[in-house]
Order: C-alpha cells, then structure tokens, then sequence
C-alpha cells in the first residue's frame, strides 16, 4: 500500500515518514549544498552530508542540532560503524554510479546502527516536469539500475516499513527561470546549457507552461526501511 501525502516539500515528506528528527545523528549522502540537512539540523538533528562534489564544510550550530559537509563518495563514506540512526537518499540514489550502487548501500548498512532507518526519495519519470527535462537529461537507465540495487540490498538487509508518494511542487516563472535552475544542477548530472537551451526544449516548456500555467509538478516515490 502506498501513502499518499499530496503535494509537499522534501523535507515535510520525510517528517511524515520518519517522524521527529530532534536527537537522531542524520547521514544525507549525495546532499549537494545541504540546503535539507539544515532545515533537518533547525529541527533538531546532527546532520553529517556527504556529497563528492562539494567542498567540505565544518560543523555549524544550526536552531538546536548541527550541520557539516564531509566531501566523500557513497560508496566510501569515513567513519565508524553504527553511527547514525537515520541514512537518506534523497534524489540522490540514481546519482551514483552503476558500479558503486552496491558499495554505497553497504556502506548504508555499515554506518547505521542496529535499529537505523534508511530513507530513500526518487523522482517518479512522468508528470509535466519529467516531460520536459527527458529531452536533455534522460535518467530511464540511471533510475531503473539504483531502484534494482535497491530491492536486492533491502531484502537481504532491510525491513521495508512504508511505502510513499508526494508530489514536489516547480514553479517557473518563464523558460528563463527554468533553464536557469537546470543549468545550476549540471554539476550533478551529465548534460550541457546548450541542451537545455535547445530549441526542443523551449518548445516543449511552452507546450506545457500553456496546459499547467507556472506548474511544473515533479511526482516522487519513497521507500521507508528498518
């Protein structure tokens, strides 16, 4: 059975799943800027991102739990075992390279402690967001490979709890806003500006921008472990 949340932010999705995060030492892998990992730590939780792109950042009061960005792969992240009570992938498990997938949820079940939960959002390939982008970034293959290396590692390691849906509200206010937005997430995906400045792509945005207005809405599954 899967729980519908409707439209919500990330953060207020995972808060409907895993319920208060005040005390639990959190491990956000592929966390880009932390922008989630600080709204987590204003709500109590210590926050360790990790992300192989970013530059490191030390740990930083932020309301009443901390925050910090280690620059380390998924597959090879420092420090001990059974250090974090709750583990994310947050639009992130498909970033991982094919190779890596299985290493890097190893390395979840290492550095989860016995009773931890491993939390997982992918983007859902339909709605007027994925009709868009797949002309310049399409993840089919990426998607297909991260949700397999999941289902084979949760079942020998993991207890699937929930099963989740919501939709992330886009607003555009025009293609320009748009293409901005896509060109500042390249770091992390494997396309160029002028992809997404095709004429493709603005065509395709107008198509869509007549039928959902500044709506861009991007549907999104979670997968809850023990």
């Amino acid at each position: 059975m899967i729980d519908d949340l409707g439209c919500c932010s990330h953060v207020d999705a995972l808060l409907a799943a895993v319920g208060p995060v005040a005390g639990l030492a959190v491990a956000d892998i592929g966390c880009g800027d932390g922008a989630l990992g600080r709204e987590l730590a204003a709500r109590g939780a210590f926050v360790t991102g990790f992300d192989p792109f970013m530059a490191p950042a030390a740990r930083m009061a932020a309301g009443t739990g901390t925050w910090q960005l280690v620059r380390a792969a998924a597959d090879k992240l420092p420090g001990p075992s059974a250090s974090f009570d709750l583990a994310l992938f947050v639009f992130s498990l498909h970033h991982v390279p094919q190779e890596q997938l299985a290493g890097a949820l190893a390395e979840v079940r290492r550095v989860l402690r016995r009773d931890g939960r491993l939390y997982v959002a992918e983007p859902v390939a339909e709605g007027p967001h994925q009709y868009i982008v797949e002309l310049f970034h399409d993840e089919t293959e990426a998607r297909a490979a991260a949700a397999a290396a999941l289902a084979g590692h949760a079942a020998t390691h993991f207890v699937n709890q929930r099963v989740l849906s919501y939709v992330d509200v886009r607003r555009y206010a025009g293609f320009d806003t748009f293409a901005a937005r896509m060109i500042a997430n390249m770091r992390f995906n494997g396309y160029s500006e002028e992809a997404v400045v095709a004429p493709a792509v603005r065509r395709r945005f107008a198509e869509t921008a007549a039928r959902c207005g500044d709506s861009f809405d991007q549907p999104v599954r979670v997968h809850l472990y023990r």
